[in-house]
């Protein structure tokens, strides 16, 4: 009989002893789950907070801390997913959100200690990264309903981002009265999370990753089907895409509003306001998303997504006035619709064992761009003593770089087009 691999699932703990209506009972927390992991009130204070108390350059390299901790650990995560389970690997993501909200609530004016909040969350978001899409797909595989992934997911994404527009408000309203609050509300909603997490089942596997260098080999072994090696370059520049809005919608608010930046005063409130739009705008991208793919084909969808962001990101850098927030409410729509489109299109063409480790390798490239990019632009900026003036320069650098990245992204679309030839190992 053969034996079973260090570190590999003991019996019963692969899904395969559950029965019919176990398995279903993914299928009806996801949403639940997806609910909670969007409920991010911290988000529309975050930089806000960050930025009185340690400068726009101490925010961007406390965002840049958190980048680079994403990277160290999206590839062990993902294995860990693909190896000892999607279960448990989604209960780590929902402890280090619980730790990242309580080191943000005791703070104060401590780096160090926010700088570990950082690092914290980036173990609840590279953990969450590609297990949360392979566990969905699995589930919907365990019980026969695969072929519907796009459609399903698109309504679960949709989901999370109605919770995030309401989360938004809720954070908004809270950062009027004290920032913290925000951050109070968050540890709980966590909390909330890792208790759904510890009812999930752990879908059935035919098969567990290899050790963590072999594993990385076979995964990037499948980008040889031409189409999933552009789904991945696509990927890598979707992160910087998906988020220069978003990182720098706070401070430009702050200047709009004619707030000083040590005084936030009603910026938390309009930030709420605005990210909760955004979401609402997400919602119906991410529900849209499986129509889109149908009606343009997969890549120039993808395409379409990215132009979109980079013209948000333009608009903020061509002027501070109120109009252009009409703009910055597209700034959510790749991040919804994109997902969505990529991981049909890996999900069915990667084993199972690969899929977690494959999407956070993806997200590991995408992210170590986007850091390297936050922590040149901090430095960039560092020397302009007027807050406005540095707003402005780091807005111009990313915008910049947005439209060059549609550039290759369209120049290299051909790549896409040719012959799939699904590596399979």
């Amino acid at each position: 009989m053969k034996s079973r691999s260090v570190g590999s699932p003991a019996a019963g703990d692969d899904g395969l002893s559950a029965s019919p209506g176990q398995r279903q009972q993914n299928l009806r927390l996801i949403p639940y789950h997806q609910a909670l992991t969007r409920a991010v009130v911290w988000m529309p204070i975050f930089v806000l907070f960050t930025r009185r108390e340690f400068g726009l350059e101490g925010a961007l390299a406390l965002g840049s801390i958190y980048y680079f901790s994403v990277v160290v650990l999206e590839v062990p995560s993902g294995w860990m997913s693909d190896r000892f389970g999607r279960v448990v690997t989604l209960r780590l993501a929902a402890v280090g959100f619980v730790a990242a909200q309580g080191a943000y609530l005791v703070a104060g004016s401590s780096f160090a200690l926010v700088a570990i909040g950082q690092m914290l969350l980036a173990v609840g978001f590279a953990s969450l990264s590609g297990t949360d899409v392979a566990f969905h797909y699995d589930s919907l595989e365990a019980v026969g309903r695969a072929e519907r992934f796009a459609e399903e997911r698109s309504r679960v994404e949709a989901i999370g981002y109605i919770t995030a527009a309401a989360s938004a408000l809720l954070g908004g309203f809270l950062g009027l009265v004290d920032l913290r609050l925000a951050f109070a509300t968050s540890l709980l909603f966590a909390a909330a999370q890792l208790a759904v997490t510890f009812v999930l089942i752990e879908p059935p596997r035919s098969g567990h990753a290899d050790r963590p260098a072999r594993q990385v080999m076979r995964c990037l072994a499948y980008l040889s089907d031409r189409r999933l090696g552009w789904i991945f370059f696509y990927g890598v520049l979707m992160v910087t895409l998906e988020h220069v809005a978003f990182t720098n919608s706070q401070p430009w608010l702050t200047e709009v509003l004619g707030q000083d930046a040590s005084e936030v005063g009603i910026t938390p409130l309009v930030s709420g306001v605005t990210l909760a739009a955004v979401a609402f705008v997400g919602a119906g991208a991410a529900r849209s998303s499986a129509a889109l793919a149908d009606r343009l084909g997969s890549v120039s969808a993808l395409i379409a997504l990215g132009v979109v962001s980079a013209v948000a990101v333009t608009a903020m850098a061509l002027s501070f006035h109120l109009v252009v927030i009409g703009f910055l409410l597209l700034r959510s729509v790749q991040g919804a619709a994109a997902p969505v489109i990529i991981g049909a299109e890996v999900a069915p063409r990667v084993a199972k064992e690969h899929r977690a480790t494959l999407l956070s390798l993806n997200s590991l490239a995408g992210r170590f761009g986007y850091s390297l990019l936050l922590a040149g632009v901090g430095l960039a900026v560092a020397d302009q003593a007027d807050p406005r003036s540095q707003v402005t320069e780091s807005l111009a650098i990313v915008s910049v770089v947005s439209w060059l990245m549609i550039g290759s992204l369209v120049l290299s679309a051909s790549v896409a087009n040719g012959r799939a030839s699904a590596v399979r190992s």
